[in-house]
């Protein structure tokens, strides 16, 4: 059953493209940067081919903040305490002819939590080491946050 969901979430990804080249809509975003040992958290989407970070849409109401736990409990099951995530920035930029404003947090748990995809929007969701990362394919959001990084790569003091 979960293939459904999944070819739902491709035609309706496919349906919302055509309409944002059509309006050029803004979109204002929250998401998560996970951090342990140096590794990063990105979720692999039913409907994309590039890896991000776990976040989405800020709905009406809604804070960043707020978002990005909602989001990443959707997305990936892990429940960090509000006062856990930093703000690490928002970037601006365009994708799919949409102009976008995403707030960044960042979450460094002490020990490593363990995400959980639904199989279904989310197909995985793992940890990559600075290795990894030079080598994977990456959504415009997480190649713009980490080249923000200083040179250790791992903590956040500047914006795109």
């Amino acid at each position: 059953m979960s293939w459904l969901f999944r070819c739902g979430y491709r035609a309706a990804f496919a349906l919302l493209r055509v309409w944002w080249l059509l309006r050029r809509p803004r979109a204002q975003g929250a998401v998560v940067a996970v951090w342990h040992d140096g590794c990063l958290l990105l979720v692999e989407m039913s409907y994309r081919a590039e890896l991000d970070l776990p976040g989405g849409g800020i709905e009406a109401g809604e804070t960043p903040l707020a978002a990005a736990l909602r989001e990443l409990r959707e997305e990936t099951g892990l429940t960090p305490a509000a006062a856990e995530l930093l703000p690490a920035g928002a970037f601006e930029f365009a994708d799919y002819h949409r102009r976008i404003t995403t707030h960044v947090f960042v979450w460094r748990p002490a020990e490593r939590p363990r995400p959980v995809a639904d199989g279904r929007e989310i197909l995985a969701a793992r940890f990559l080491d600075p290795a990894q990362l030079a080598a994977a394919r990456l959504a415009k959001l997480p190649r713009l946050y980490l080249a923000s990084l200083p040179p250790n790569g791992t903590s956040q003091t500047s914006r795109a």
